[in-house]
């Protein structure tokens, strides 16, 4: 079987503007998004479940692709640096909803108007980190999880500063992958740029140009691969 999501003989993703050119594709991937980032943030709706992702999802890649907001139908994988070259061990596909609904379960359990500040940064690394390593959509997870998390925060009266995110994106992802490693996850990295992103101080300019000794500007965006 190859993969359903790209163009024959190409690594390119299937989209609405019949793009064939990698390049050219992230490039108004990278507008669409910058400009449905604004309209979500200038008409935000509210977060009720974690299968709320798939309508952020949505409302930041529906001009692009026809499956956004939509489970991925294949396995996937990437080789992450920050892990030697392995990957996170995302859910399979047909597992999706079911994952979700279990982490939808502990989302809902939480009291969250009566958390400190502090606990509830603690609470929401555990739901965004568990969304993300399901990785639910082909790409765009990273994004959409961000987008959820920006929504979610600002409805329990914390606003979240995008722009620290969007500047340390390298840093952000590399810091989720280690934060979905099952028994070894480490959540401190997620934690702190998440404190910082609410607070009124600035970051320290080089607080986030490592993790974990990883020089993050080393980092490369690319594609997930199909894994049969």
């Amino acid at each position: 079987m190859n993969d359903p999501y790209v163009y024959k003989g190409t690594s390119v993703l299937k989209n609405k503007l019949n793009i064939k050119d990698n390049k050219k594709l992230k490039e108004a991937e990278d507008t669409f998004h910058y400009l449905n980032v604004m309209e979500i943030c200038q008409n935000p709706f509210k977060i009720k479940t974690v299968f709320d992702v798939k309508k952020v999802h949505k409302r930041l890649f529906d001009k692009l692709y026809d499956w956004a907001g939509e489970n991925r139908t294949i396995n996937i994988y990437k080789n992450e640096p920050i892990l030697h070259g392995l990957s996170v061990n995302y859910s399979d596909y047909r597992e999706i909803d079911k994952d979700l609904e279990k982490i939808d379960n502990y989302f809902k359990s939480i009291e969250w108007s009566k958390l400190t500040k502090s606990k509830m940064i603690d609470e929401i690394v555990a739901v965004i980190s568990s969304i993300w390593k399901i990785h639910c959509f082909r790409e765009g997870n990273s994004r959409t999880v961000t987008m959820f998390l920006y929504l979610f925060m600002k409805q329990n009266r914390l606003k979240v500063n995008l722009n620290l995110i969007e500047k340390h994106a390298k840093y952000f992802r590399n810091a989720l992958v280690l934060a979905s490693i099952g028994e070894y996850s480490e959540f401190e990295h997620l934690r702190n740029i998440l404190l910082d992103s609410i607070s009124t101080k600035d970051a320290k300019t080089n607080k986030y140009k490592t993790i974990r000794n990883y020089q993050v500007d080393k980092y490369k965006y690319r594609n997930h691969e199909y894994k049969e």
